[in-house]
């Protein structure tokens, strides 16, 4: 009974802390008028507040729900192709604890491109260090390019963490994992002040909740879904998770992710880019051959359409709605985020 009223108590913490943390100073409303019109990653007025969404473009993951008996089920390697760049099947073990003591990071040598909050809002590095010039406790999952608080992982698989402390000391370290069971572990290490990594392994399906403490102050919250991945070929139960996203797919439609036809004609143009990779809804649709940086295809209309350019050091994803009979132009350069 005590430890559910720990784990309890610690959720309820964890939840507040989280919904007052970020206050923007407009009692965590956003201005529809802030809004830029631009179409730009984190270009909206609520940009730097992850509690907030005021746009289509973010993410929605609607399997969680207070039933968590699908963490049990097997599910198709396409949930995770939007994570690909967080995990690892290879990594340094975690022996008695939650993770790898942690080492110094220097962030000069890997700063990340963009972040992503819970919501999958994304915003520029740049933009997010100049904008909370006093720094506070921060918690991150390290991908190839880029940083998030969410993600959803294989069993078995490892992923890097990045932790920010102002002052260093003592940590506690917690992780919360909710299946059919709610568990609380607890280990005490020691962090630097600045950057420090280390590594987690995704040893157990369900949801994972990692957070720290460090002088009394807590850190955001940072949430792996982890689950066990089907066999390819193999049948997958309906009630499996799926990724779904604010625009609707239109009913009776043959449409699906991923298949490069439809009634919106799109180009990609680089400058800068050669023999890119483009992604549709993270389905690889083909490579630039092109020789001019250029890349043409079609998609559905009246739809959102995740579309990501990759060149095997930059990476654009991006989130774009499409207008029925209305042709686009997209522009990607290194260096600078993906625009119309």
């Amino acid at each position: 009974m005590l430890k559910k009223l720990i784990v309890i108590t610690a959720i309820v913490f964890l939840v507040i802390s989280c919904a007052i943390g970020y206050n923007d100073g407009n009692n965590g409303k956003s201005d529809g008028n802030k809004e830029k019109s631009d179409g730009k990653m984190g270009s909206g007025g609520d940009w730097l507040n992850p509690n907030v969404v005021s746009s289509g473009y973010y993410f929605n993951f609607p399997w969680y729900t207070g039933d968590v008996s699908f963490y049990t089920q097997a599910v198709p390697d396409t949930i995770f192709s939007s994570f690909r760049d967080y995990y690892i099947t290879s990594g340094t073990p975690v022996v008695d604890g939650i993770i790898t003591n942690p080492t110094k990071f220097d962030i000069a040598q890997k700063m990340p491109f963009e972040i992503y909050y819970g919501t999958g809002q994304a915003l520029p590095y740049s933009q997010y260090v100049s904008a909370v010039p006093s720094r506070i406790n921060e918690l991150w999952v390290q991908g190839a390019t880029n940083w998030t608080q969410y993600v959803v992982s294989p069993l078995g698989t490892w992923l890097q963490l990045v932790a920010y402390v102002p002052v260093e000391g003592p940590t506690g370290f917690y992780e919360i994992v909710q299946t059919d069971t709610n568990t609380l572990k607890y280990k005490t290490y020691q962090f630097y002040s600045g950057y420090n990594t280390m590594n987690f392994v995704a040893d157990q399906v369900g949801r994972h909740m990692l957070y720290f403490v460090v002088n009394n102050q807590p850190s955001n919250v940072v949430v792996v879904d982890v689950f066990a991945q089907a066999e390819p070929g193999s049948m997958v139960p309906s009630t499996s998770p799926a990724v779904s996203y604010g625009g609707q797919m239109p009913t009776g439609s043959s449409y699906a992710p991923g298949l490069a036809s439809g009634d919106v004609s799109v180009t990609i143009k680089s400058n800068g880019m050669r023999g890119y990779d483009v992604y549709l809804d993270e389905v690889h649709i083909g490579k630039e051959t092109s020789g001019d940086g250029s890349f043409s295809f079609s998609v559905q209309g009246n739809m959102y359409h995740d579309i990501r350019v990759f060149d095997g050091q930059n990476n654009y994803p991006k989130r774009i709605y499409f207008q029925s009979g209305v042709s686009k132009i997209i522009n990607v350069e290194p260096g600078t985020t993906v625009y119309i």
